[in-house]
């Protein structure tokens, strides 16, 4: 897989024009793995429009999404505000202001490395701040299980009880696991990190996360980030979440893993990113303890929203599998 292979169709003048206003037009298409997206030019000023699917969700996550994006520009943090929120036909149509900067990483694929040392200490200072912004925000509560999460509240329970209690609330799930015998593997893969885990979740820090910081959702100015896009993904958990998640998303180059490159990650680009959110933002005794586990285990409950999308969604069994 790869940017080629894309699900949803570009978005049209004749949508632009509906969601953005009569006279939108659009002056650039970007397909990306869960919607598409257009830079729009209007009377008013360029807009960028992403449509995607409800996939179960209330529009309200998605509202919640955008007050995050817009409380997070209000406190310094370089985020595209959110301007609108259309429905229609069956999609979500989200209209957000042009990041600040230039998009370098316009042509990269999920889990590619950042391009300089500089680009991955500015990341992980960010993110730190990004953190750090959120803190007053008044709605700390997780995503419902619909859509794509970021928790980790699965650790609570046994691996293969976790996944049946997910696949209760995502009936494409239950629907794809039936009959396939997962059980073993899934115990095999995560009963040990659950385990470690559990006793030290109460003791994590949690703010409102990104949900998915990684090269092409940044922008930069010379070295630094200086603007963020994509919050559909935003959750609230714990935040040494969103670190591995950043750690496991920039640094581990599935692409390459998934076609037997088993040499694709960069553990000293890890380390890097994790000092420099350290150096805005120091971890707490429980979150180092954490780390790795979460690295370990970042992946569970997302992994699951990914296959409720790509079967539930897309219906497409390669992918789901």
């Amino acid at each position: 897989m790869g940017i080629a292979d894309r699900y949803w169709e570009p978005i049209s003048d004749a949508e632009a024009g509906a969601v953005a206003g009569a006279g939108a037009r659009v002056i650039a298409r970007h397909r990306r793995w869960l919607f598409a997206v257009a830079r729009c030019r209007t009377a008013a000023g360029d807009v960028y429009v992403k449509r995607q699917p409800p996939m179960g969700r209330d529009i309200e996550q998605l509202r919640r999404q955008h007050v995050l994006t817009n409380h997070l520009a209000d406190r310094g943090v370089p985020a595209a505000r959110a301007v609108g929120l259309v429905e229609a036909a069956g999609l979500w149509y989200e209209l957000h202001e042009p990041a600040t900067g230039e998009d370098v990483y316009e042509g990269a694929d999920s889990w590619d490395p950042f391009a300089s040392d500089a680009h991955v200490v500015s990341a992980g200072r960010m993110l730190a701040r990004l953190h750090a912004a959120g803190a007053d925000f008044p709605d700390q509560t997780p995503q419902r299980q619909a859509g794509f999460v970021v928790q980790i509240g699965a650790v609570a329970a046994e691996p293969v009880a976790a996944v049946e209690r997910l696949a209760a609330l995502r009936p494409a799930v239950a629907e794809h696991l039936a009959g396939r015998g997962w059980e073993a593997a899934v115990d095999a893969a995560y009963s040990e990190p659950f385990a470690r885990l559990r006793p030290l979740l109460a003791a994590l820090p949690e703010r409102p996360l990104h949900g998915d910081w990684q090269t092409n959702n940044l922008f930069f100015a010379g070295d630094d980030v200086s603007g963020i896009i994509d919050f559909h993904q935003a959750d609230f958990a714990p935040r040494v979440l969103d670190l591995a998640v950043a750690v496991e998303r920039n640094c581990f180059f599935w692409n390459r893993i998934s076609a037997g490159d088993d040499t694709a990650f960069d553990l000293r680009s890890a380390e890097l990113l994790v000092r420099s959110y350290a150096a805005e933002t120091p971890l707490q005794p429980a979150e180092r303890a954490a780390f790795a586990d979460v690295l370990a285990v970042c992946q569970f409950e997302y992994g699951i929203s990914f296959l409720d999308y790509y079967w539930g969604v897309e219906r497409d069994r390669e992918k789901a599998e």
